[in-house]
């Protein structure tokens, strides 16, 4: 296909700041929040490995594996719960600037 040369109006309008500001943020939570989820896995996975590798030393069956499973999502998820409530406080703050300064 023909590109349009460099005055055609059939050129895309260009991109807004704000609005390529926002999209960018959302990349950006986004990312943070797969992130999060990786990481829990990750927590999850090698206490699950741990706890068979200590099962196997030891002769405890499955003792271990789901303690470390049970352990890894518990801590996860106090974790996560601990990062969007410091999320949720800075974004309260942002707010509370904004209003402030009347912007």
């Amino acid at each position: 296909m023909r590109q349009p040369y460099r005055g055609s109006a059939n050129r895309p309008e260009p991109e807004a700041p704000e609005e390529r500001a926002v999209r960018l943020y959302a990349k950006a939570a986004g990312s943070e929040f797969a992130s999060l989820g990786i990481a829990m896995g990750l927590v999850i996975a090698l206490l699950a490995v741990g706890g068979n590798w200590l099962d196997g030393r030891l002769g405890t069956a499955p003792l271990f594996v789901l303690l470390g499973v049970f352990a890894g999502f518990a801590g996860s998820c106090y974790s996560l719960f601990g990062r969007l409530a410091a999320r949720r406080a800075s974004s309260a703050a942002d707010k509370a600037d904004e209003t402030d300064t009347g912007a």
